[in-house]
């Protein structure tokens, strides 16, 4: 069973498949592509205090390429369950504090859907460990991305390597 559609330019990259060049234009029409855009602008929905982060948090995703404009609600939510999660997290531990097992009870539910949402949200973005591992950087690319000539200091490392692994 084959695997999901990999985008056009991570399949060139790869050098697996050769395509024609009207073939690579026709995957390329089937393709959608999302511009990328200036800044992370906050929903309006979003409570301001939030505003702050979602920009950080955006811009950091934007510049890796992994932020869009529809982006925005799926990055607001995971601000908004974050905060809901915090608040349900104080009150379970007062609740506890007081040993009202009851109420600890109560608030650790509510905790604990707060927590899948946020969750949720963060593995759909991209903010979480495993959601980053699957995505796919094709050997070509990050080769390219390799500088072309060493520089001082990382010729003096590789030969300090080198003397530190037996090879003279």
């Amino acid at each position: 069973m084959p695997g999901p559609r990999q985008p056009t330019e991570l399949v060139v990259a790869n050098g697996r498949k050769h395509l024609t060049r009207a073939e690579t234009d026709q995957r390329l029409d089937q393709e959608v592509h999302v511009p990328v855009p200036d800044q992370a602008e906050p929903p309006r929905w979003l409570p301001k205090k939030l505003h702050a982060e979602f920009r950080q948090v955006g811009e950091i995703l934007r510049m890796a390429g992994l932020y869009a404009e529809l982006d925005r609600d799926a990055l607001g939510q995971y601000f908004l369950a974050r905060e809901r999660w915090q608040r349900a997290d104080r009150l379970a531990s007062a609740a506890i504090r007081d040993k009202d097992e009851k109420l600890a009870k109560e608030w650790t539910g509510v905790q604990n859907t707060y927590f899948r949402q946020c969750r949720q949200c963060a593995e759909v973005l991209g903010l979480s460990i495993s959601s980053r591992c699957r995505l796919v950087v094709p050997p070509a690319l990050s080769a390219a991305a390799a500088p072309a000539e060493e520089d001082e200091f990382t010729r003096a490392l590789r030969a300090r390597q080198n003397r530190a692994a037996g090879g003279g």
